[in-house]
């Protein structure tokens, strides 16, 4: 059930060599590969580079149309996750020239990147004068002993190309089954940071699907690891990513309705996450006894009837998530009668207080650190209804960032108060004034 996402990589990768032969070349590979004594330092992923949304996987190749990858632009994603290290460079020349038509973005998957320093070097070289490409693929879900090589192989791609993302995703906590009784945040998470150094990573990445059969709703686990994440972050100053789940399967994980998606969407941004990546877009093959659900398009690319509300949540996170980009999340607050554990509720003088206790919400306290101004975030976390919430404001002003045409507009004040509607999952971004 943890291993949803690995198991559809099984399908779509089963051309590749066969996991001994891949670690027979890949430990003779490191026989090649020198370790430099320091590591180069990587620019950072600037606040000037675009807010991306991206979907896990590319379309099969032979789906690779203006038909299909417009329908991707136009549910307002601009970052492919390739794993089809399979194909063929020529395949993977094609993806990415009809990306660059649609403006996407794209990770180039490749399996040379398990081999020696002169493969990942000639990768590269293959690849690299694309206007979309943008990183390289190494390693989804490592376990613990599969730190060290992933963290070697992202040095050498930054070596080779040093504006690229290099990109390792890694576990939830919850995938004990992996993973073992470990600490996650110390011996996985911040070993990952360390082993690459927090100056080289790009984005802090992991998986974290909520959504269980039964309408059961993962959710310490879920808040928990996305605490981690966001800590982690701030404490190596370095971008964070999430896995959103938009897929359903049989091994126990039901598919997500909009409300759900939209909860995904606005969770993930009020905990900090800088680049949301949709687990899955295109509705998979599966294979064996799994089964998968119809996702946002289905086994042909027609879009099923999550798209156009898929679209709209997107749309709405391209208009804040610039502002999000230049921000940290430094305090996150959960109140109402459904608290997680280990999370915290907002102190009395906090600027912007729900005059609803009962109500379950998520408040986040953004902070830009070049020029201190404050922005909150408000996510209502009920799957099922629309919350009419007022708010006391301990400002003298307050705007709303709007996910419209993203501007800010102020709000009109009444006794330092205000009131205003949520969907079910929605958030809402205020500037304190």
């Amino acid at each position: 059930m943890l291993n949803n996402k690995s198991l559809y990589k099984v399908v779509l990768l089963q051309l590749l060599c066969i996991s001994a032969f891949i670690c027979n070349v890949s430990c003779n590979a490191k026989d090649k590969i020198t370790e430099p004594e320091s590591t180069k330092k990587t620019p950072v992923v600037t606040d000037n580079d675009p807010f991306l949304i991206g979907i896990y996987v590319a379309p099969p190749k032979e789906f690779t149309t203006d038909v299909h990858y417009k329908a991707i632009a136009d549910a307002n994603i601009n970052l492919i996750q390739d794993i089809s290290a399979h194909y063929t460079v020529a395949d993977k020349r094609t993806m990415l020239t009809m990306a660059a038509k649609h403006n996407i973005k794209m990770i180039v998957a490749d399996n040379r990147m398990n081999l020696a320093e002169k493969d990942i070097q000639a990768l590269i070289a293959d690849y690299r004068d694309f206007e979309s490409t943008i990183g390289y693929y190494i390693k989804d879900e490592p376990v613990v002993n599969e730190l060290q090589d992933a963290a070697f192989r992202y040095k050498r791609v930054l070596e080779a190309s040093p504006a690229s993302i290099p990109h390792v995703n890694l576990f939830p906590s919850y995938a004990t089954g992996a993973l073992g009784s470990i600490n996650y945040e110390k011996e996985y998470v911040e070993k990952l940071i360390n082993l690459i150094g927090a100056n080289n990573l790009k984005y802090l990445s992991f998986d974290n699907y909520p959504f269980l059969e039964n309408d059961v709703l993962r959710e310490d686990p879920y808040y928990h690891d996305l605490d981690v994440i966001r800590r982690m972050g701030l404490k190596y100053k370095v971008k964070t990513s999430a896995y959103l789940q938009s897929i359903g399967t049989s091994i126990g994980i039901r598919r997500p309705n909009a409300n759900e998606l939209r909860y995904s969407a606005y969770t993930n941004l009020a905990y900090g996450i800088k680049l949301p990546v949709w687990f899955t877009y295109w509705t998979p093959a599966g294979g064996g006894t799994e089964k998968f659900t119809s996702a946002i398009v289905d086994l042909q690319g027609n879009k099923t009837d999550l798209y156009p509300s898929f679209a709209q949540i997107n749309k709405e996170m391209m208009q804040i998530g610039p502002e999000l980009l230049k921000m940290d999340a430094i305090n996150v607050y959960h109140v109402g009668t459904n608290v997680p554990r280990n999370t915290v509720k907002y102190p009395e003088s906090f600027p912007l207080i729900c005059k609803q206790p009962d109500k379950n919400i998520l408040v986040t306290e953004f902070v830009n650190a070049k020029d201190k101004t404050t922005y909150i975030m408000v996510v209502n976390k009920s799957l099922h209804h629309t919350e009419s919430l007022s708010f006391q404001v301990k400002a003298s002003g307050l705007s709303e960032l709007s996910k419209q045409d993203g501007r800010l507009r102020d709000i009109q004040l009444s006794n330092s108060s205000f009131q205003t509607d949520f969907l079910p999952g929605e958030g809402k971004l205020f500037k304190l004034n």
